[in-house]
């Protein structure tokens, strides 16, 4: 079949032509001239010698990197948060969550403790204890607390966690040179100044806070913070820090006071003081508080500002007096509630917007503030960031906070992109360490973003 198909082409092909010369002619030119065209089409003349034409490109905009956490935030473990970053160098709010409503800081309360220290007292002031004898019982001799928690029992070469702090040695030594070889026959403990005859622990503070060695009663008269052991930051206190500190001061007069009598009352004005010894300055005190949350000296810190504004130094006193020791900030501390000095009671009142606007202040110099950013835990570094932020020691410094309701924590952001953030986070319910990692985590989201955070 195949064969058949081609030959009838073949075939047809050949007709084809012949007929073609019937009609048309011979199909190539000849002599006589062209052949003829068919139909006439204009072709356009082609241009010579065009120019190419510029396009102008169309105008881009250049493309912006948002960074979001909104991963991190919706974790499990963030139960109630309340936050705020700021761009330090432009005041942008990158983050916000609820950051202008009150609620309990924590530790990083300290911070405000801090600055009232500072506005009233000055980073230079430092507080001296004395010993007065009586002006008509020579025997009979009053050790008079001042607020200085740091009074230490240890010895002429060694250090307590308060480093070269006064030493209950040396008002010995004054008070026996004084009296010679008299007996000294009574020990007076006077604790008016602030705290009561045995101190002050609040209602609403954990207990365990005595037993794990995290905090003592407030009381004007103490000695080593009233630990058990006074080289150990969480050591064992007691109920009655007064009675420990005469007890501790008994002792160290030796065979001079072995039979002396201890009792609680008030140094008559006609005493006559016969030993002093001062505390180091309290700029010492706020960068120890700071680094590692010493909630001791922070209650001490409040009372001394309350005394020094004019006011009782209870706690009580407190929401006044740090009012008052801030009004020249020019900080809005509507909402503010002070509940105590160190953070540890959860009916205390700061917004995350307070504390980073007081960070504010703190990053920009503000009067003797350098003060407490010289003294803020930085990531890696010994305090209480040592063990976190281990992807970015020494760029986080921030204060640490934690109740048994909630973690905090504010401060300042040193990121890979070379920005600064400021940024106060709480992360509120009952809280375990799981939840202070999430938030941690936040926190570095935060830190990875820099200024391309974004507020979703």
């Amino acid at each position: 079949m195949k064969q058949a198909l081609i030959g009838i082409g073949s075939g047809l092909a050949a007709g084809s032509v012949a007929l073609g010369f019937l009609f048309l002619g011979p199909l190539s030119q000849t002599d006589e001239g062209p052949a003829p065209i068919a139909s006439q089409t204009t072709v356009p003349e082609a241009t010579v010698s065009a120019s190419p034409v510029e396009i102008e490109p169309e105008p881009t905009t250049p493309e912006v990197i948002q960074c979001s956490v909104s991963v991190l935030e919706d974790a499990a473990e963030i139960l109630l948060l309340q936050a705020q970053v700021i761009d330090a160098s432009t005041g942008e709010v990158l983050f916000d969550r609820g950051s202008g409503s009150a609620a309990r800081p924590a530790s990083v309360m300290k911070l405000f403790t801090a600055a009232v220290a500072l506005e009233t007292l000055g980073p230079d002031y430092r507080v001296t204890t004395r010993v007065y004898r009586d002006n008509l019982e020579p025997g009979k001799i009053y050790l008079v607390g001042a607020g200085d928690p740091t009074l230490s029992r240890t010895g002429v070469n060694e250090n307590s966690v308060y480093q070269k702090a006064p030493k209950l040695s040396d008002l010995v030594a004054q008070v026996l040179k004084v009296f010679g070889k008299e007996p000294i026959t009574q020990i007076v403990l006077d604790t008016s100044l602030y705290g009561g005859a045995k101190g002050e622990y609040q209602s609403v503070w954990d207990s365990r806070g005595i037993t794990n060695g995290y905090m003592s009663p407030v009381s004007a008269l103490q000695v080593d913070g009233d630990r058990a052991s006074p080289a150990a930051k969480e050591s064992q206190r007691s109920m009655d820090p007064v009675s420990r500190a005469g007890a501790w001061f008994q002792e160290s007069l030796g065979v001079a006071a072995t039979d002396a009598v201890i009792t609680k009352g008030l140094a008559p004005a006609d005493s006559i003081q016969i030993a002093a010894v001062k505390s180091r300055p309290i700029s010492e005190w706020i960068d120890y508080m700071l680094v590692v949350s010493d909630n001791t000296l922070a209650e001490a810190l409040a009372r001394l500002v309350s005394l020094d504004v004019g006011l009782d130094g209870t706690f009580g006193s407190l929401t006044e007096t740090y009012n008052r020791a801030l009004r020249g900030t020019g900080l809005d501390l509507a909402g503010l509630t002070i509940e105590d000095g160190s953070g540890l009671s959860k009916y205390n009142q700061a917004s995350p917007e307070l504390v980073n606007n007081l960070l504010k202040l703190i990053d920009d110099g503000y009067g003797d503030f350098e003060v407490i950013l010289g003294g803020m835990p930085v990531s890696g570094t010994p305090g209480s960031l040592s063990y976190r932020f281990e992807d970015a020691v020494g760029t986080i410094t921030a204060k640490t906070g934690w109740i048994r309701t909630g973690y905090t924590l504010a401060g300042f952001l040193d990121t890979p992109d070379q920005s600064r953030l400021i940024f106060t986070v709480y992360n509120l319910g009952d809280v375990t360490a799981s939840n202070r990692e999430a938030m941690d985590d936040l926190v570095m989201g935060f830190y990875d973003c820099g200024s391309t955070l974004v507020n979703r």
